[in-house]
């Protein structure tokens, strides 16, 4: 007698259920997302593959603290001074330099850490995701923080790396302009979300010499540090009340999400997070440093979004 179709389907679940406790006593891991915890770096930071990302500030000097094997890579060569615009992309041929110099190769799986300043963290995401690695690179939810409330341990040396092959496949139509945002003021399929805190984005503070204050017309304010938990543990927090500010701001996931600040940095936590929430993430480096000091274009002060 053959067995009934819910027996067939009983014994599937069963196996994949058996497949799955195999690979996870096996050390296998399960494919990674953009966040990854601390529990599933301590089992995957051994694997050859997975290279850990320590970003710093060069000339401050090296971390005192690190995982064990992290390589630590220079923010001040990842984010530049272009004219009066603060914090932009290199060259793609000095970024793809760079990460071969950690070790980056195009089946590398990249983990990036940092102490606690997790924008930082994410604009080095935003950056390989611009390269086209993004779906290849993660970073530690909580940074060295989460991890060593996890009981992870630290070493206070960085791991020398072997370079690597890397080649870009760069996302052009990842970063947008004034200009093309300005001609889509009235899209409804556009939402803009603005990381400046509530000072910043009202108009109090315009945030450096020469520049208007207030905000993009209809930018929604969404300051990148309240998605977080604490700023001594800054996990991300629930993702259904993530979810809900998103909502608020009308984001749709048959549109795009803008993300900005003032000089692209803050901004890429909030595009980190569109991409995590699985938006068609786009990303205005020149923030507010470039549209605040531009005369042609409009922008609203106060609260309200229009």
């Amino acid at each position: 007698m053959k067995p009934s179709r819910s027996t067939l389907a009983t014994r599937a679940g069963l196996l994949a259920g058996l497949a799955v406790l195999a690979l996870a006593r096996s050390g296998v891991a399960q494919e990674p997302g953009i966040l990854v915890d601390a529990e599933w770096l301590a089992a995957n930071k051994d694997d050859p593959s997975v290279v850990i990302l320590h970003p710093g500030m060069g000339h401050a000097g090296m971390p005192e603290e690190v995982i064990p094997g992290s390589r630590f890579l220079d923010y001040h060569e990842v984010a530049v001074q272009n004219g009066d615009l603060r914090i932009e992309l290199p060259p793609v041929d000095d970024l793809v330099e760079l990460f071969r110099g950690v070790g980056v190769s195009n089946d590398t799986r990249v983990v990036i850490v940092t102490e606690r300043s997790q924008h930082i963290a994410a604009r080095i995401f935003m950056t390989l995701d611009y390269l086209g690695h993004g779906d290849m690179t993660s970073v530690l939810d909580g940074g060295l923080a989460a991890w060593k409330a996890a009981g992870g341990p630290v070493v206070a040396e960085m791991t020398d790396a072997t370079p690597g092959r890397f080649e870009a496949d760069v996302r052009d139509d990842m970063l947008v302009s004034a200009d093309w945002i300005h001609e889509r003021l009235d899209d409804p399929s556009v939402t803009l979300i603005d990381a400046r805190p509530e000072n910043e984005y009202t108009g109090e503070r315009p945030g450096g010499e020469g520049l208007r204050g207030g905000h993009i017309p209809g930018a929604y304010n969404l300051y990148w540090v309240d998605l977080t938990r604490t700023e001594d543990l800054p996990e991300l927090r629930d993702l259904d009340e993530v979810q809900g500010r998103f909502d608020e701001a009308g984001a749709s996931k048959d549109g795009v999400v803008v993300n900005y600040c003032l000089i692209g940095m803050r901004a890429s936590y909030t595009y980190m997070i569109s991409r995590h929430l699985g938006y068609d993430a786009r990303f205005y480096d020149a923030s507010w440093n470039d549209w605040g000091a531009r005369d042609d274009l409009p922008l609203v002060e106060g609260t309200q979004r229009n």
